[in-house]
């Protein structure tokens, strides 16, 4: 579907509702009246009692506003809980040149997106089929204009919502009951390149006595960064230690062996297969002992490109090909988006409300031209060894462009009825519908070079045209779900009245990849992966309780039953206190235990195989090659297959939090909140990374290496996979945060800080060795993460000052130390009124770089931003 036909349904579903709601006698502006003493009801994140009053939960709830996000800068969701600090080890982030490359997601305490349970409204939404086929969501198919305030329960909440909120729910609540028009426009300019931000977004809304009706549409665009934008992701070599050749991989960033590569003929198979696989180090001026060789690529100095000739870890020189000069390293995104939601009261006793959200994303992505393994093309000049096979790239071909566009739909409806003063009844009905469709332009056709080869083409353009292959990605993911519940008083309590919230909850998930024949024949060179689906049901009973046993101490209780179609049930229940010091109503402490279940993510049971370049650090070549641990710093890419695995179980998990507040002074609040996460039978993607560090670990001790690990040539090729982790493992922290306003003759400031440290992360460093550590405080898991702001207003003037920060962290393999990271983002403005509202500010004010490792690499491409600093103007009127 095109983006104008999307925007088309979507204008109409949301006209057609506005007509309706005036059909209805709803006006289009009425004024709200202010003397009106109905109270409001209250339903908590984490909770699905309804309540007049908002008292004091057992489970620490944090709440970002929409004027938070503007402080911060933030033009997106992603944006703003990518920063926070209970995001506290950086998360997935739109990264150019695979199918996933338009999602963005979050990943609370660090223990991973896919036990984060993200709802809209308090409802669950269908995954992306492109992370995991299950219930991570991209947060970029959410509209960010929409959004009234995110709330976080940063604790276990799968007693309430079931699987996939082992460590929390972040809670998207958008706006509703608004009365008026406001358009809001924003540019943004980034320092570092031409690169450009755009939004614009309307905002539509009346209301009545009966019901409302709101409306919103917004269109944004943020280009691609390329990696030759960057100093720390441009390609570069060199022979930095004077040893008189250039290390591939230890003195290169940005270069890739897929260049002009040969396998010599002349290499001596048998002393190779004798030495176990592996080479003594080559003589750099004896060509028959390379395995690689460069043909005659002799001071290739990148101008097309091509670098060389390199060494490769004793194997002999290779001609590499300087990817980073061309390639994208963010991808670009276009989102047009709109949303409607409305509500009606149908009767005295019964309301309808119905939410949707339409969306479209599309995203490019580019790569260097295909790089693959494939024969030498017949009387190429270049072959001056008389090679017959290497690892090649087909420049001919043209960059490797994919364009991956998204298409999401979420319908809810429902009503609510008050049956009686002491019971009232809920039902919903979802239908959420995530499609993405990923063609990839410009790969290599074996077996059209193959034709060329047999049949002798020898004119260049038909030669190229033959071996040009387009590749196609379609996947969707489908979501229909059915709730509904009774809400009852049970007695009277000291406190007040006992409340009992009863539901039931029925959803089936649709899982669906489609990979073009050719790459599932494995016939397309830079691609691969098989076709594959998947399906489930589910089938949930719950229950929860609130005892306001005294006026200073309420207990909470709830317990919920999941059956699953096709792994089976389970079972989460949780107990929580919330109590106020009596006479001293200032301070407050409450604490939680439960137990919480995450089910396997359908890709990861029943998903296709998909080819990655993972980037990694392969230790045992480094040794092989005579490089210490400590030297042995340089990732490089990798091919990797990612495996489903159809026996996963299910995981468990077990909280524990306790935390206080204070109000210390007027205005002003402290607070503190510890938690504990235990997981048993963990879902964990063994990576690259993990395999490698295996295969380290397995031949250092003798053995024949890690079965995952193809060895057979000198360039690896890794069998990556989900596993059921063999031992517990515990994650442990402390919020802290202190928040409060500062009345002065020379305005009002406000201020808010929140950290976060780690007091435990257990870690399973060699996979399957069930040998647990501790790596808080090591590189990737910064024992801190902290952000805050002041905003300052007096009359139309207003200002804000944010901070975002990460800790010092220390190497896990070597001595090397990491300074700690920070980040500073301002914005200054002027409300003109009924003018409308200007802001001018810049993120990253200070232009800092990402983390970076001794040779000036970034060690983090999720945790650590590399935008750099990012001007922007926002303009917002309201009518």
């Amino acid at each position: 579907m095109s983006q104008k036909n999307s925007m088309n349904e979507a204008v109409r579903f949301a006209l057609g509702l506005t007509a309706s709601a005036v059909a209805l006698n709803i006006p289009l502006s009425v004024a709200q009246d202010e003397s009106a003493t109905d109270v409001e009801e209250v339903v908590v994140t984490g909770s699905r009692i309804t309540r007049s009053t908002l008292n004091s939960e057992s489970q620490d709830t944090i709440t970002i506003s929409a004027e938070d996000m503007e402080i911060t800068g933030d033009v997106s969701i992603a944006d703003a809980l990518r920063s926070s600090n209970l995001n506290s080890l950086g998360s997935f982030r739109e990264s150019s040149g695979s199918s996933a490359q338009s999602n963005a997601t979050v990943d609370l305490r660090g223990v991973g997106a896919g036990r984060t349970l993200v709802l809209v409204n308090g409802r669950r939404v269908v995954g992306s089929p492109q992370l995991g086929g299950g219930g991570t969501v991209n947060l970029n198919l959410i509209p960010f204009s929409a959004v009234d305030r995110i709330e976080i329960v940063a604790d276990g909440a799968s007693a309430v919502y079931g699987s996939d909120a082992v460590a929390g729910v972040v809670n998207v609540i958008l706006k509703r009951g608004y009365d008026g028009l406001t358009v809001s426009a924003r540019y943004g300019d980034r320092d570092r390149d031409s690169g450009e931000t755009n939004a614009l977004s309307f905002l539509f809304g009346a209301s009545s006595d009966k019901g409302n009706v709101t409306f919103g549409i917004e269109w944004d665009t943020k280009d691609p960064i390329f990696d030759a934008d960057r100093d720390f992701t441009a390609a570069r070599w060199g022979d930095y230690n004077g040893d008189g050749v250039i290390s591939g991989y230890q003195e290169t960033v940005g270069v890739s062996i897929y260049g002009y590569t040969l396998l010599n003929p002349q290499f001596d198979v048998a002393a190779y297969v004798a030495n176990g696989g592996f080479p003594n180090v080559a003589d750099p001026n004896d060509p028959s002992l390379w395995y690689f060789h460069p043909g005659s690529c002799e001071n290739a100095d990148g101008s097309d490109g091509f670098v060389g000739p390199l060494e490769y870890y004793g194997y002999g020189f290779y001609c590499g090909y300087a990817y980073a000069l061309v390639s994208a390293n963010r991808a670009g995104l276009d989102r047009l988006h709109s949303w409607v939601s409305a509500e009606y009261e149908l009767s005295d006793t019964v309301d309808a409300y119905v939410d949707a959200i339409f969306a479209q994303n599309e995203s490019f992505g580019r790569y260097a031209p295909p790089a693959a393994p494939g024969p030498v093309i017949p009387g190429d000049p270049r072959n001056t060894v008389g090679a017959t096979y290497g690892y090649f790239r087909w420049t001919d071909i043209g960059f490797r462009d994919n364009v991956v566009t998204d298409t999401f739909v979420d319908l809810n409806a429902g009503l609510k009825w008050d049956i009686t003063d002491g019971i009232s009844a809920d039902f919903n009905y979802t239908h959420s519908d995530y499609k993405s469709s990923s063609p990839g332009n410009y790969y290599l056709s074996y077996s059209g070079l193959a034709y060329n080869i047999a049949y002798g083409i020898d004119d260049f353009d038909t030669f190229v045209a033959n071996i040009k292959a387009t590749t196609l990605d379609d996947s969707s993911q489908v979501m229909r779900k059915y709730s509904g519940g009774v809400q009852f008083d049970l007695f009277d309590m000291a406190g007040g009245t006992a409340i009992v919230y009863a539901g039931v909850e029925r959803y089936d998930v649709r899982y669906v990849a489609l990979v073009d024949a050719q790459s599932e024949a494995g016939l397309i060179g830079g691609s691969a992966g098989n076709s594959a689906q998947g399906d489930r049901d589910v089938t949930a009973f719950f229950a929860e309780t609130i005892l306001p046993v005294t006026d200073w101490l309420e207990i909470s209780a709830a317990v919920r039953r999941d059956k699953y179609s096709d792994f089976g049930s389970a079972t989460s229940p949780r107990i929580g206190f919330a109590m106020s010091v009596p006479g001293y109503e200032q301070l407050r402490v409450h604490g939680s235990w439960g137990k919480g279940f995450r089910a396997p993510d359908l890709s990861d049971m029943f998903g296709a195989t998909a080819f990655s370049a993972e980037r990694a650090i392969d230790y045992w070549a480094c040794e092989q090659s005579g490089i210490s641990a400590d030297d042995c710093n340089s990732s490089r890419q990798v091919n990797t297959y990612i495996n489903s695995n159809p026996d996963l179980d299910a995981e468990t998990s077990t909280s524990l939090s306790f935390g206080v507040e204070w109000d210390f002074i007027e205005n002003w609040q402290v607070k503190a909140n510890w938690i504990s996460l235990e997981l048993s039978d963990a879902l964990e993607y063994i990576s690259a990374q993990k395999q490698l560090d295996l295969d380290y670990v397995i031949r250092s001790e003798g053995g024949a290496g890690n079965p995952n690990v193809d060895r057979s040539t000198a360039r690896p090729t890794i069998q990556a996979q989900f596993e059921n982790q063999i031992t517990d493992v515990k994650r442990e922290a402390l919020d802290v945060g202190i928040a409060g306003n500062i009345p002065t003759d020379f305005g009002m400031f406000r201020v808010n800080w929140a950290g976060t440290k780690y007091l435990q992360y257990d870690f399973e460093g060699i996979y399957g060795s069930g040998e647990i550590s501790d790596v808080a405080g090591t590189l990737g898991f910064p024992e801190w993460r902290m952000n805050a702001y002041v905003s300052w207003t007096m009359n139309n003037y207003f200002a804000n000052l944010s901070w975002d920060y990460i800790g010092e962290s220390k190497s896990s393999v070597s001595s090397t130390k990491y300074a700690a990271w920070d980040q500073f983002n301002a914005s200054v403005g002027y409300n003109f009124s009924e003018y409308g509202r200007l802001t001018v500010g810049a993120t990253n004010i200070t232009d800092e770089d990402p983390l970076l490792n001794s040779f000036g690499e970034q060690v983090d491409e999720y945790q650590y931003p590399l935008t750099g600093r990012v001007m922007y103007v926002d303009y917002t009127i309201e009518f």
